[in-house]
């Protein structure tokens, strides 16, 4: 993974041009309209239910059941991708 700091953002024909600063140099990368933003926040259990899709990573604990920290599911459309 590598992080960036947001360091501008300006409207071009395309969308928002945004410009990303990293240790080793900057990009710029044009965000369409309509591109959903999305953040993480606390849900119920009552969101996971069939049909969504949920992305998640998990250890194998010594008894053999799996433990995850976090489960992102799908909301208003919006996918989790990994």
């Amino acid at each position: 993974m590598t992080n960036a700091n947001l360091t501008a953002v300006v409207q071009s024909a395309g969308g928002n041009e945004i410009t990303l600063k990293y240790k080793d140099g900057e990009q710029k990368i044009i965000v369409p309209p309509g591109t959903p933003i999305v953040a993480f926040d606390s849900g119920e259990r009552s969101a996971l239910k069939p049909g969504e899709t949920i992305f998640t990573t998990a250890r194998v604990e010594a008894d053999g059941k799996l433990v995850s920290q976090r489960v992102q599911v799908s909301s208003g459309g919006v996918k989790p991708e990994h």
